[in-house]
């Protein structure tokens, strides 16, 4: 089997499982554009610390993708989904109880948090590039890359520019990718 054929074969089931739990997938793609948003806007109209927030949604955003990985076992993205929720469940739980180390510290988690988000989310891109929608994934890789840029540049932060509102819009282009690579297998169909 060339590798052409082996990467067709590999779309086509990556789309099947897709399809199979497009439920989950809307799931998660709108957990996570919520979390964007509630990252975005909250600590513009509240008291509330942007780390906290920020903690908080990245707990919520990968707790729901490790039980959506769960959903599936059999698809060789069950690791990269299992090991980004992890990893973004066990950021959230450092950011939100870290009062120690301060809030450079703390910034510097987040950014490394993201580049290896956005890092993971290109190769997945790379990986299913023959699926509809793949650059959606790419683009979000590459938004998660510039948060990580921005947030190790703009030490210290102003009211209107926080990490919480950079993490955001990472967040909202994250769940995008995963409604359109969903949607975008759901309109294909099994035939493909």
């Amino acid at each position: 089997m060339s590798n052409s054929e082996a990467g067709r074969s590999e779309g086509a089931h990556t789309a099947g499982i897709i399809r199979a739990q497009w439920v989950w997938f809307i799931l998660l793609g709108i957990v996570l554009m919520a979390a964007g948003g509630v990252a975005i806007v909250l600590p513009v109209i509240s008291t509330i610390a942007a780390g906290k927030i920020l903690g908080t949604v990245l707990c919520l955003g990968g707790f729901v993708q490790i039980v959506q990985s769960s959903k599936i076992q059999n698809w060789l993205g069950f690791m990269w989904h299992l090991l980004l929720g992890i990893f973004a469940a066990i950021g959230g739980v450092l950011i939100y109880i870290d009062t120690h180390y301060g809030f450079i510290a703390i910034t510097i988690l987040i950014a490394i948090i993201f580049a290896v988000l956005g890092v993971s989310q290109i190769a997945f891109a790379l990986k299913v590039r023959r699926m509809a929608a793949w650059y959606w994934f790419l683009v979000s890789g590459g938004i998660a890359l510039l948060a990580s840029v921005l947030l190790l540049m703009k030490l210290p932060y102003d009211q209107s520019f926080t990490p919480a509102t950079v993490a955001g819009v990472s967040l909202l282009f994250t769940g995008w990718a995963y409604v359109a690579i969903t949607l975008a297998s759901l309109k294909v169909g099994p035939q493909r």
